[in-house]
């Protein structure tokens, strides 16, 4: 059915035209997932009113959804190399419109967090079939130029997210946003069943071995050079999760801004992010991808640096924090695009297998992001300047780490 779509729109016959196409409806998709997160997260504080539950649950529920995102990259990578990367994308797809509808709602703590643990598992597909075809289709230069204005799109999410979510939040309830992200994937999920390529064919799929699978997780586990580019990541995407699970609390409840302030700050946060990936895109043929990840990653590190000293000299002054996730968030968009690809090519095996392991991480990393703010909240900018300050290190050590393999090689 999707074919004759295809040549009824005159996409069939021209191949690049469709795989200029893919990567957008694949992130106008995509960002309905993020917004499931960043949209309601002003409205945290109501739902844990609405439904009579504590702060530390209300963040759970972001936790869950994290949870989800880590559960079946290392099923579902392997399983769209031997079926085929469609198929894993649309059936995500499909679960995501379903529990997004039950998180509208239901009025029950416990099949709230279920459904958002599905919501996460959606988040899987994308990640081991979505970006796999995005690798696939690609070469070095124009997939990391593609996947900065994929990312700087999908940060409109955050960026914007909580915004649009407060100004919904001024006419409506909390679950009104999850029916407008129903509406929205379902119309994302039908263009893709329309359009989106097929960049793993009958022809080189795999067949599913379990021995060969593990030798292949291993293998892709013990290369050196894939875990430190993917620890860069993680440890940044780490600190952009403790702030998405810590910030309505800090902004809203202890420094009483409104629900509609909340979302500026978020807005000028993680519009960095649109503007390093814009810088990504326009650099990378010049600069390369190693010169871009040290620029980063020593913005990154100042960032950390003076959130530290700011929270320890004004213990109250917000802002001096909010200037600091600012530069964070510039310095981490300058090193994701080019990190992940490098961690990507430093190996051989399956590309559902090496996305498999990356996504894996990744949802393990934001795991520990909802956990850290949901357990060792304590409601002060210092609490949060002494974390940013510590992830901050522990990326910048993950690419001396680099370095020091490269200088012995």
């Amino acid at each position: 059915m999707s074919r004759w779509w295809m040549g009824r729109w005159g996409v069939r016959d021209n191949q690049e035209k469709l795989y200029s196409l893919f990567p957008f409806l694949l992130v106008f998709y995509e960002i309905t997932n993020y917004l499931a997160n960043d949209m309601y997260l002003p409205a945290l504080p109501h739902l844990a009113a609405d439904l009579s539950i504590p702060t530390h649950l209300a963040q759970q529920t972001l936790t869950a959804w994290f949870l989800g995102t880590t559960s079946l990259q290392l099923i579902l990578g392997p399983f769209s190399d031997r079926f085929g990367r469609r198929l894993v994308l649309l059936g995500g797809g499909v679960v995501f419109i379903i529990s997004t509808i039950i998180c509208a709602l239901t009025a029950n703590i416990q099949v709230l967090l279920t459904a958002r643990f599905f919501q996460g598992c959606a988040i899987c597909t994308i990640g081991t079939a979505g970006y796999s075809s995005i690798h696939e289709i690609f070469d070095r230069i124009k997939a990391i130029k593609i996947l900065a204005v994929m990312g700087s799109i999908t940060v409109l999410a955050p960026a914007f997210g909580p915004l649009l979510g407060a100004v919904l939040l001024q006419w409506l309830n909390w679950r009104w946003i999850f029916g407008v992200l129903a509406i929205w994937a379902i119309v994302g999920v039908s263009l893709l069943w329309l359009f989106m390529p097929e960049s793993n064919p009958k022809e080189k799929r795999q067949a599913f071995d379990g021995r060969v699978l593990l030798k292949n997780y291993v293998a892709i586990l013990c290369n050196t050079k894939f875990m430190l580019n993917t620890l860069i990541f993680c440890a940044t995407f780490l600190g952009a999760i403790a702030w998405i699970a810590a910030g309505p609390f800090l902004v809203i409840t202890e420094f009483k801004y409104s629900t509609l302030a909340f979302g500026i700050f978020q807005a000028l946060i993680f519009g960095n992010l649109i503007l390093g990936a814009q810088v990504v895109k326009h650099t990378i043929d010049r600069r390369g991808p190693d010169r871009l990840i040290n620029i980063g990653l020593i913005i990154v590190l100042c960032s950390g640096v003076l959130a530290l000293l700011l929270t320890i000299i004004f213990p109250h002054f917000l802002f001096g924090l909010i200037i600091s996730l600012m530069m964070f968030m510039f310095g981490s968009s300058l090193a994701f695009g080019p990190a992940t690809r490098i961690a990507i090519e430093a190996c051989k095996e399956p590309m559902g297998a090496r996305m498999a392991i990356f996504s894996t991480l990744m949802g393990l990393f934001g795991v520990i992001g909802g956990l850290l703010a949901s357990f060792t909240y304590t409601g002060t900018l210092l609490w949060f300047g002494v974390l940013l300050f510590v992830i901050s290190c522990l990326a910048c050590l993950a690419r001396w780490w680099v370095e020091v393999i490269k200088a012995r090689e």
